[in-house]
């Protein structure tokens, strides 16, 4: 009997991938935390790593896959870079991973499939924001009433702008509802997307 794929938490995401992968990011990771041991902050930079990671991982994710192959995960991790203590560096006890893309790393608010009511925009600014997405969906009801709706066009508009987050693999579909909103927004979009020859 072989293991076929293994679910892999990391920080607030799930990633499902190979038993090769899982191996290699175990290592990497167990690397990273070793070189950490001394910092005060370990574990809020582990887990700003992984998130990199499982951001990456997800990005990097083919259309009709579900795993991460160790092909993938190689690529993600030299992306995200080594992990360095740079205690010795300086008087102050501090350690960092190195990404090598760092405009990649820069959090963004996304329209998120996971929780999307209509189009997902207030689970991304939750996200954005770190708290938990029924605040911000009542700050957006007491603002549309308070504004006399002009929240709605505010709502609106971000839905044209804000780019979609990846789908996550193994997340469950997209409502009816939000999916026609993706469709209607999707149609929008493609009246002011330059023509490909």
């Amino acid at each position: 009997m072989k293991r076929i794929s293994i679910t892999v938490s990391l920080n607030r995401s799930t990633v499902q991938m190979d038993e090769a992968s899982f191996v290699r990011l175990e290592s990497y990771l167990a690397e990273a935390s070793r070189t950490l041991a001394m910092n005060p902050d370990r574990h809020e930079i582990l887990a700003d790593l992984e998130q990199a990671i499982a951001d990456r991982c997800l990005q990097r994710l083919p259309a009709g896959q579900a795993l991460i192959s160790l092909i993938e995960l190689e690529a993600v991790l030299t992306e995200v870079g080594e992990v360095r203590d740079t205690a010795s560096e300086s008087n102050e006890p501090k350690a960092e991973y190195i990404p090598r893309d760092t405009q990649s790393h820069r959090k963004r608010v996304e329209q998120l499939n996971e929780g999307a009511i209509l189009s997902g925009i207030c689970a991304g600014i939750a996200r954005y924001v770190e708290i938990d997405v029924i605040w911000v969906r009542i700050v957006m009801v007491i603002m549309t009433v308070l504004s006399g709706f002009t929240a709605v066009l505010i709502y609106a508009l971000l839905m044209f702008l804000l780019p979609i987050a990846p789908i996550r693999a193994g997340s469950p579909p997209l409502g009816k509802v939000p999916a026609k909103f993706r469709e209607a927004t999707a149609y929008v979009r493609s009246f002011f997307e330059p023509a490909k020859t």
